[in-house]
Order: structure tokens, then C-alpha cells, then sequence
């Protein structure tokens, strides 16, 4: 009879201190997932599960049985999740088939899957809990599985600051999983399973060791040439300069950096970075994530829909048009929900406004991306059955937006902080970048925001972000759901971009070119 060597004593969630710093790890798995896990339960130190808290996910067509499996290999406690929980250090939290979970105050509340993102993406609908709930102490593991289950939530965590490792394809009995969350780009490691475990650990223990401090008097010389070092490798090789972004985010990004590839010191890595330009790309990646989804926050794209879509299509103006920038687009999706629900606005309608959406990002990649207009199943897994039916096309194992749609809008690489802007904009959507800026890069946005826009146009910018100093420019729309409205100004200055666009004018085929991009310094025409 197999030995559970899960009876070992562990310790009580009481005798850990809440403050201390530790990781919550959350495992993606589906068919040939059980294997796997028993591997990585295998080769689990124990001295791993110190300060660490487990929760497990696998796919509804999983059995009850795993809860047993992984008992006869794991020396900490596995316990199937029924109900309402508490949080322990030090164990194993395996959630029942067809259930999804979400955490709130230290403990774990079961539903059923009864949404359609629920039911395709469970994987990513547990990383983007664990993502929401515990941020940078949020790691992701994904195993063996078909399909795209766990890219989209992985995306969610690395947003977050958290950490990412993929079990390596070639050894995966069903590699898809691991292969899609692969092509994120935003994968720290690819490992035999085995290995993963151990690499955990290391990583754990390099978050405690390594701090940068974030007041520069505070840091010593080498410190301060490394930082140097590194912010001048970023601009001569990729062209972005972070002057302008917040340096505590800066600086934990960094630090993760460091930490994934297991250095002693701040610079070391930056002689790593130099020796290695292949980490340059994974550093950008790690310093500009662009995470998105369709229909974010859905509660804000309704009010969209029902408040502010219909003003604008009322109001009357010369060309028949209206004209929306989404600025910091990342790989498009909220893009295409507003190109998606304006076209359901103004369809069937007597001469309706014509939508032409400006969608732009200085992500190159993610550019790329967004102008192919290809998402796996769960990256739709957001839109509801009846828009995925009317906008997108099946394609292979994907979802390709209708043409129709992708008419509606042009993408272009261009950076807002220093491209001259479009103009005569009755909607800007903006949202989950600004809060990477420092505060006067906020506020030369959103007074570059403000020229762009027609007196009473709107602006839509994230739930963690306002018009704080810029009261005089904006009035609130919807205050739950960050919605402002242009005011109009009898003259203002508007500061001078500090360089020509990164994007032809060609590109975007206007009707009058040139138009979009003049730039004054006179009044705000009412």
C-alpha cells in the first residue's frame, strides 16, 4: 500500500506572520496534466512551501481522482476545494471540476461556471484572480494541455509584477498549452517540470535579497551607473526612453528581472544586459506589458454603450463622422469591443455616422498583432456568443475579426508622450496606461488629450486612473467608471511634441492630409 506522505504535520496558518513576504502559486493544467503534476509534486522540496500558499486548476474534464494522486506524492496536505476556505501556508488547494474560484481576505469562495468565459478559459479566469488578489506575489505555472487555455491569464499575472514558467513543449504529452503561452513572449522560463519547483524557490528567495532602493541618495554609486547603464542600453537598442515613467515601477521591474535570472546585484545584470541583447527585448517586454481584453471592465463598456455612444450620435457635424483614438491599444482587443459595439449603435440606422478608429501603441509587436486581428478562443473568451458569432470569422483554432470591422479602424505605432496627436476627437479611450507615468507626464497628457478633443468629447481612462490636475480641462461624465468631458477653454498653451510622428501620414488614407496632425498654441475653438 502507497505510503500518503501528505500526513506529515504542517504548520497552522496562525503561526505564520500576515506580513511576511510570501508567493501564491496557481498551476494551469488539462489533458496530460496529471503526470505533470505528480512530477512537480515529486520534486518539491520541502523547504519550498515555506511562506508559500498553492492553488491548483485543471479543466473541467479532469476527475475527482487527481486529489488522491497527488496525496500519495506531495509531503504537504492536498485538499479538494468544496466551499468557502481559508487560506493555509503550506498546502495544496485543488478546485473541483466545473467550479471556478475567486479570493477574497485570505479565503477561497466556489462558484459554478456559469458565464461563457467561465466555461472556455477556466485557467485564465483563476490567473486573472490570482493576478487581481496577490499581484506581484502571484505565480504561474503552465503544464501539459490543449488548447490556449492559460495565455491570457498569464498575461494578466506578468501585468501585475508577478512571475510566469511553462513546462518545455518537447516534454509536455499535450503541448498547446504550454506552446500558446509560450507565444505571449512573456514567459520567464521554459522548463522540464521537474525543474520548475526548485526555480520557485529561487526565485522566492531572491525577492528578499535584492531591493533597489528608490530614493537615488539612497543608492549607492555602482547602483546609480548600473541604472545608467541599463536605461541607455534600452534606448540604443529598442528607442524608449522611460524618463517620463514612474521610477518605483521602474525599479520593481528590474528587480524581477534580476531575480528570474537568479543574479547577485544590480550590476551584474546590467553587464548581463550588455552581453546578452536578447535580454534587452525581454526587459522592454517586461517594462511596457501590453495586457489587454475584450470589453475590460464590462460594467464601463456598457456605460459606454448605453451613455456615451449615443450623444455622440446625435450630435450633428459637418462630415457625418466619428472619429475615436484609443491610445496605448496593446494587441487591439479594446480596440475592436468599441469598434464592436459602435457598429452595433449605428447599423440599420438612416445616413449614421461613419466610425473611423485611430488605435495606437509604441509596442511594435503588439501593433503587429493588432492589425492581424487573430485571437485564440480564449482570448475572446470575454465576447459573448452572439458578437463572436456576428464579428468574428472561425479560423484553425482562432477567432479572425470580420473585415468590416477591421475597416473601421487603422493601427500605427506612435508614442503619445512625444507624437504630435490627432484632433478634432469626439472619444478618447485611454485606460491602464497613464498609471505608469510620472505626474507630469499625467498632466502633459492630458492636456495633449484635451487639444485632440472637440469641446464635450469624452475621455475613457482606466479604474485606477483621474483628471487629477487637470480639473479645468475635464468635467465627470461617470465618476464610477472614470468617464470625463472636455471643457471648453478660451486659449490655452499646449505643450510642443518633441518629435515628428513615428507613422506616415499614408498610412491612415485620409481624406484631407495633414489635417490630423496640426498642432497650435491658440485657442480651443468652441
Amino acid at each position: 500500500m502507497t505510503k500518503k506522505r501528505n500526513s506529515l504535520p504542517h504548520k497552522n496558518s496562525n503561526d505564520v506572520d500576515p506580513q511576511e513576504d510570501f508567493l501564491v502559486v496557481g498551476i494551469g493544467a488539462s489533458a496530460g496534466g496529471i503526470q505533470a503534476l505528480q512530477e512537480f509534486f515529486k520534486k518539491c522540496p520541502q523547504r519550498l512551501w515555506v511562506r508559500l500558499r498553492r492553488h491548483l486548476h485543471m479543466s473541467p474534464d479532469h476527475d475527482s481522482k487527481l486529489v488522491e494522486l497527488l496525496r500519495n506524492v506531495a509531503d504537504i496536505p492536498v485538499d479538494s476545494v468544496t466551499k468557502k476556505t481559508k487560506v493555509r501556508p503550506n498546502q495544496v488547494y485543488v478546485i473541483s471540476p466545473n467550479q471556478h474560484l475567486e479570493m477574497l481576505d485570505g479565503y477561497i469562495t466556489m462558484s459554478r461556471n456559469v458565464t461563457i468565459e467561465d466555461r472556455r478559459a477556466p485557467v485564465d479566469i483563476f490567473f486573472r484572480t490570482l493576478a487581481e488578489s496577490h499581484g506581484p506575489r502571484a505565480v504561474c505555472v503552465v503544464l501539459s494541455g490543449t488548447g490556449a487555455n492559460g495565455s491570457m491569464g498569464l498575461k494578466r499575472i506578468k501585468e501585475r509584477g508577478g512571475a510566469a514558467y511553462v513546462q518545455n513543449p518537447k516534454e509536455a504529452e499535450f503541448n498547446e498549452m504550454p506552446r500558446n503561452s509560450i507565444e505571449t513572449e512573456l514567459v520567464d522560463e521554459i522548463l522540464p517540470v521537474a525543474e520548475i519547483p526548485e526555480r520557485i524557490f529561487v526565485y522566492k528567495k531572491n525577492r528578499s535579497v535584492l531591493k533597489i532602493s528608490e530614493e537615488p541618495d539612497a543608492r549607492h554609486e555602482d547602483q546609480q551607473h548600473a541604472l545608467r547603464e541599463i536605461f541607455t542600453q534600452l534606448r540604443v537598442r529598442v528607442g524608449h526612453d522611460f524618463t517620463n515613467y514612474k521610477r518605483p515601477t521602474l525599479l520593481r521591474r528590474i528587480e524581477r528581472r534580476i531575480n528570474v535570472r537568479n543574479l547577485p546585484s544590480l550590476s551584474t545584470y546590467a553587464t548581463f544586459l550588455k552581453q546578452n541583447p536578447e535580454e534587452t527585448s525581454a526587459l522592454l517586454k517586461d517594462l511596457l506589458i501590453s495586457v489587454t481584453n475584450f470589453f475590460r471592465d464590462p460594467k464601463a463598456f456598457r456605460i459606454v454603450e448605453t451613455d456615451v455612444l449615443p450623444v455622440l450620435i446625435n450630435r450633428k457635424n459637418n462630415d457625418n463622422r466619428i472619429r475615436i483614438w484609443v491610445a496605448g491599444c496593446a494587441t487591439g482587443e479594446e480596440a475592436y469591443s468599441l469598434a464592436m459595439i459602435c457598429a452595433e449603435q449605428t447599423t440599420g440606422m438612416d445616413e449614421g455616422p461613419k466610425i473611423q478608429i485611430f488605435a495606437t501603441d509604441i509596442d511594435e509587436a503588439a501593433i503587429a498583432v493588432a492589425r492581424e486581428g487573430l485571437y485564440t478562443i480564449n482570448d475572446a473568451a470575454d465576447v459573448s456568443p452572439t458578437r463572436l458569432a456576428r464579428f468574428f470569422n472561425k479560423e484553425n483554432n482562432g477567432y479572425r475579426v470580420r473585415r468590416e470591422i477591421r475597416e473601421m479602424l487603422l493601427f500605427a505605432t506612435h508614442n503619445f508622450l512625444k507624437d504630435p496627436p490627432f484632433s478634432r476627437l469626439n472619444l478618447i479611450s485611454c485606460r491602464n496606461a497613464l498609471i505608469y507615468l510620472n505626474q507630469s507626464a499625467q498632466e502633459r497628457v492630458m492636456e495633449t488629450f484635451h487639444f485632440a478633443l472637440n469641446p464635450g468629447g469624452f475621455l475613457f481612462l482606466g479604474t485606477s486612473e483621474s483628471i487629477e490636475g487637470a480639473s479645468d480641462l475635464y468635467s465627470t461624465f461617470n465618476r464610477e467608471y472614470h468617464i470625463f468631458q472636455s471643457r471648453p477653454v478660451n486659449s490655452r498653451h499646449y505643450p510642443v511634441p518633441e518629435s515628428i510622428p513615428s507613422f506616415k501620414l499614408s498610412q491612415f488614407n485620409l481624406r484631407k492630409p495633414g489635417q490630423d496632425y496640426i498642432w497650435r498654441t491658440t485657442s480651443k475653438v468652441t
